[in-house]
């Protein structure tokens, strides 16, 4: 084999290599998402003119959806000011929720876990994105 012919194979396995390793979204980068749970006590769940007294939610489950998976990829839980992160993660969409108590009084619904989601994509590396405030809700 003459060696441009070997020249032209190298050069496009190379490529195809490349082009293989698109990675994820997921763990192995240096962005990360943080953000703040606030809890809003209600008297009523489903009347906002209940409304009580905010606080931050403390002790609560985060997750976190990598892409288009269909289940969540990992969990924290926030410290005593309601917040939360998620560390070294590479670009790529995410979804990012938390369970409330319900507030839409639809019957049928379990009234312990509502979705309060955020979607978010981090688009460079070491981004440092922060969410606006998921706020669930409770009863006194």
């Amino acid at each position: 084999m003459n060696r441009n012919r070997i020249k032209i194979i190298m050069g496009f396995l190379f490529l195809l290599v490349l082009a293989s390793c698109k990675k994820d979204p997921g763990e192995g980068g240096n962005s990360s998402i943080t953000g703040k749970v606030k809890k809003e006590v209600r008297v009523v769940l489903t009347n906002p003119a209940t409304f009580q007294y905010s606080t931050p939610a403390a002790d609560e489950d985060v997750f976190i959806v990598y892409g288009d998976h269909i289940s969540p990829d990992d969990r924290v839980w926030t410290n005593y000011k309601g917040e939360y992160e998620f560390l070294n993660l590479r670009k790529g969409k995410y979804t990012v929720y938390v369970y409330s108590k319900d507030t839409t009084g639809i019957q049928g619904v379990d009234p312990d876990r509502m979705v309060i989601k955020k979607e978010i994509e981090i688009t460079d590396n070491k981004q440092e994105l922060d969410i606006p405030v998921l706020t669930i809700y409770d009863v006194p």
